[in-house]
């Protein structure tokens, strides 16, 4: 038998606005759940409240780089004998003029946390394939791409931090290692990159 809240968000489902919104069940530490789910990503949760014989609805956000905070947040509780038409209404007078207004800055800054990621990428993948030996070791936080002389422990570090700060570490690097590296960075950051900057060298010797 279906569990209260997903009987409620399908009562509520064809009711929302705009329309397109669907339903999907979920267990959260062993209470059954359900979301109302629109197409372009929105999503209302159904849970159990603490009172008995009551539901919660809130929103939630994809994860995100954007600063959110509980204002952004809403969530309302009812009880849930009032029925799928006293959900909708609930959520839609309470819930969705904050979600509807926070979504869209939510999915802007993914979009550009997105495109600062693709052009880290992009630099790493550039001086991996105008240094011979090079490569990705790391992808997250920010790629970093490492020459290790084979046979040796000489080896250069780029991190790609983005944002016009990438940082270059030199570590028991020969004259050649150097020369490639240093060549291959300043050609890539000129051609691919204009607005980064050799920000931050080291030399560590030990």
């Amino acid at each position: 038998m279906p569990s209260i809240t997903y009987q409620l968000a399908a009562e509520a489902a064809p009711l929302m606005p705009g329309g397109g919104w669907t339903v999907r069940a979920y267990t959260v530490s062993s209470e059954e759940c359900a979301a109302l789910e629109h197409p372009d990503g929105r999503r209302i949760e159904i849970s159990p409240a603490r009172r008995a014989g009551y539901v919660r609805a809130r929103v939630a956000y994809p994860d995100t780089s954007y600063y959110l905070t509980q204002r952004h947040s809403p969530r309302t509780e009812m009880r849930a004998d009032r029925g799928g038409r006293a959900l909708e209404q609930a959520v839609r007078t309470k819930l969705l003029p904050v979600y509807n207004a926070t979504y869209p800055k939510v999915l802007a800054a993914n979009e550009e946390s997105r495109q600062h990621a693709d052009g880290r990428a992009a630099l790493a993948g550039h001086l991996v394939a105008l240094v011979p030996g090079a490569e990705v070791i790391r992808s997250e936080p920010s790629p970093t791409v490492e020459y290790r002389k084979r046979g040796t422990i000489e080896r250069v570090t780029a991190q790609v931090l983005g944002d016009g700060l990438n940082i270059v570490t030199f570590r028991y690097v020969d004259d050649e290692a150097t020369a490639a590296v240093m060549k291959a960075y300043g050609d890539v950051v000129r051609r691919a990159a204009p607005d980064n900057r050799f920000d931050n060298a080291r030399e560590d010797a030990r």
